[in-house]
């Protein structure tokens, strides 16, 4: 099974759909009626499907998932790499990265990057996998797991790099235990933080 149809599956079932529920719902707190925002790791549009009322534009590096996202749903879907984003400079106003920054090695030239699309005042929003979550933790132990081609395995480390390029702060969110899916703020059960941070004036 490729990626693109294990990530279709994810996404599909009932757990897939409430974590990705509740992932845009979240975001959405952070995005204004008007922003023009930029999706970077997109997959398969996940998000932009559930926020269609707003401007999203996704990027993805895989044509494979590019592919799938426009045929399940109608935005704009840009073949890019995230550290070398196919946006002007200073030209939307809000970047989201959902589990994205975990598995890109280059974690400083896609922030970057980031910063530099975004307009002055623009918001950046990382959802970032809480190595420190039981959850996350056991399936970065299980076998043939997705979770194992994490490059950054320590997410508090990650969070103190996001940190050097926006002024912001982190908070946990979202609880998972046994495929059940709920708010927590307690880093052992919050699987997912999440940093929202401006551009420094």
């Amino acid at each position: 099974m490729s990626d693109v149809e294990s990530f279709i599956r994810f996404c599909e079932s009932d757990f897939g759909t409430a974590v990705m529920d509740h992932e845009a719902a979240y975001v959405k707190q952070y995005v204004g009626a008007d922003d023009r925002s930029l999706d970077v790791g997109c997959g398969i549009g996940s998000l932009e499907q559930r926020l269609p009322e707003h401007e999203i534009i996704g990027v993805d590096c895989s044509e494979a998932m590019i592919q799938a996202a426009q045929e399940r749903f109608s935005a704009p879907f840009v073949l890019g790499d995230a550290t070398t984003l196919p946006v002007t400079t200073a030209s939307v106003d809000t970047v989201v990265f959902v589990s994205t920054l975990e598995f890109i090695p280059d974690t400083d030239a896609v922030l970057a990057e980031a910063t530099r699309v975004l307009a002055p005042g623009g918001t950046l929003i990382a959802l970032v996998l809480n190595t420190r979550s039981e959850y996350v933790q056991s399936n970065l132990e299980r076998e043939g797991s997705y979770f194992q081609r994490m490059v950054h395995q320590d997410s508090e480390a990650l969070v103190g790099t996001i940190l050097e390029y926006v002024e912001g702060e982190q908070e946990f969110f979202l609880g998972i235990s046994d495929e059940q899916v709920f708010e927590s703020t307690d880093p052992s059960k919050a699987a997912i933080s999440a940093v929202v941070g401006a551009l420094p004036e």
